[in-house]
């Protein structure tokens, strides 16, 4: 009696499950990728995000404490969250690090929107080694308006 000829998984399990893994494997890490890089770019693309980090990197107290150039941490930490009810409403709660040749240290960042216009709530920055903090506007400064004079 012939004996009965072997599937092709029967056959070429031992490479095509490796493959099958690794594969698997890479596609998570590439969805993981993919929504790391499209939070980042929502975060740092922000008005809020973009003109906090602008003042921390204009203000001379920051400077002193952790020198230039400044760099920005590849990813916040935090939330925006926008409506357009009332003309555009929301919230944005951000920490970001900030690194220079002379150490590093966060900047925090909390603001709130009201009728389309983004409004801090606070806004400082703590050396790592806490020995310093700066504090760069005071509340209910605009986004965009000019910084309070140090």
């Amino acid at each position: 009696m012939p004996t009965p000829s072997r599937g092709w998984w029967q056959r070429h399990w031992k490479w095509a499950l490796p493959v099958a893994i690794v594969t698997a494997i890479a596609l998570v890490a590439l969805a993981i990728a993919v929504l790391l890089f499209g939070v980042r770019s929502t975060l740092v693309g922000s008005d809020v995000y973009q003109d906090a980090v602008a003042r921390a990197r204009a203000d001379r107290e920051i400077v002193a404490l952790i020198g230039e150039p400044m760099t920005e941490g590849f990813l916040p930490a935090g939330s925006i969250n926008t409506s357009t009810l009332g003309g555009g409403t929301g919230e944005a709660g951000l920490i970001v690090t900030l690194t220079g040749p002379k150490g590093e240290g966060t900047l925090y960042v909390e603001a709130k929107r009201k009728r389309g216009q983004w409004r801090y709530g606070s806004l400082f920055f703590i050396k790592a080694t806490d020995d310093g903090m700066v504090t760069l506007v005071d509340q209910a400064t605009d986004v965009g308006e000019p910084a309070i004079a140090p």
